[in-house]
């Protein structure tokens, strides 16, 4: 070979190694660096810093509970959303998400912020990234006892489910709060949720709070209305009631996979706001998939309460609005840093980066 074809080819491979070794510098650098750093990665760095990610090389663990409040989800699943964004992706049914996330079973799943707010700020590792959606509970009453509002059932037993200091006593925290009330004001007991109904026509409770999952049907037929609600109330109707929630080990350790999952939940979200054919088509797919149960109208009256598709400040908003909040009714610790828990829970990942 002449001297001068010896080298080229030299010159050939020190840039190569050059690039190479470039690419592993940022690879290396955004596993320990904050979700931010990414946004400053061309489309090349961007993907050679996934492909160094060790969640890449895996299959991610989604949690699903079953409620349509995490429609999103299985949607992505179904619609080639994750595998757009080259996951490898697992669904993993799970009744406890955040406890499921905590212990490392799943990496991720979307909750109701009501109820993972106060865990988080007790130290379980989670991170929001994205919201989903609003609406999903209600404060209702028999259709016949003629109450109106919190102000008539004053001293009276409020029912709620999840428990004492869950996510339904939560939401009818700020139900009372925002009508002006106090939560010494009534009596709360708890009871299974889908006993609410039996229990307000027993007389063992005026109200109920509970999942529009369940409150939606009594509604519709008749034995129930409504008289507070996250859905349809003005002073709720434009909150995030969910987020999806990463573990926070695993966001450290695979930023761009976090923001790859956040964005592949985001398009789903936006795919079933977008009309309600898709709803109507996402109710068929849920249902077929075994991933509810009941009927496709049932499940399209419930999709179609919700607004999906929550912009970054919407979600924030709605997350430090509930810190504020919680933390005045005494749900949170009344010593918790309300700032440094903002900062801590809410990492907002970039939602318009083209899908590769």
């Amino acid at each position: 070979m002449k001297k001068s074809n010896i080298s080229k080819v030299a010159t050939m491979v020190f840039s190569l190694l050059v690039a190479a070794a470039s690419l592993v510098a940022v690879s290396v650098c955004l596993t320990a660096a904050d979700a931010a750093d990414i946004s400053s990665l061309s489309d090349a760095e961007y993907e050679a810093a996934y492909k160094a990610e060790p969640a890449s090389k895996r299959v991610i663990n989604i949690g699903y509970d079953g409620g349509l409040c995490q429609a999103a989800i299985p949607i992505a699943q179904a619609k080639g959303f994750f595998a757009a964004e080259g996951l490898d992706t697992k669904l993993t049914r799970s009744e406890s998400a955040r406890d499921a996330i905590a212990g490392g079973k799943i990496d991720t799943s979307a909750g109701m912020i009501a109820a993972w707010l106060k865990p988080v700020t007790n130290g379980v590792d989670i991170v929001f990234t994205v919201g989903l959606h609003t609406g999903c509970a209600s404060a209702i009453v028999l259709a016949d006892s003629g109450i109106e509002s919190f102000e008539e059932v004053k001293g009276e037993t409020i029912a709620i489910n999840g428990g004492i200091g869950g996510v339904y006593h939560n939401i009818a925290f700020r139900f009372v709060a925002h009508d002006g009330f106090k939560a010494a004001d009534f009596k709360w007991k708890d009871f299974p949720a889908d006993q609410s109904l039996l229990v307000l026509q027993r007389g063992e409770a005026k109200v109920a709070v509970l999942s529009d999952q369940l409150a939606e049907r009594w509604v519709q037929e008749g034995h129930a209305k409504r008289i507070r609600s996250l859905t349809f109330d003005k002073d709720f109707a434009d909150e995030s009631c969910c987020v999806m929630g990463i573990s926070g080990k695993f966001l450290k350790e695979n930023p761009i996979t976090s923001e790859k999952i956040s964005r592949a939940i985001y398009r789903a979200s936006l795919w079933l706001n977008e009309s309600r054919g898709n709803r109507e088509e996402a109710a068929k797919i849920l249902l077929d998939g075994g991933h509810i149960s009941g009927t496709p109208e049932y499940a399209l009256s419930l999709l179609d309460m919700y607004r999906f598709g929550i912009d970054n400040a919407t979600a924030e908003k709605s997350l430090y609005d509930s810190v504020d909040e919680y933390k005045a009714l005494g749900v949170l610790d009344e010593k918790v840093d309300v700032e440094a828990i903002k900062a801590q829970i809410w990492k907002p990942l970039d939602l318009d980066r083209a899908a590769k």
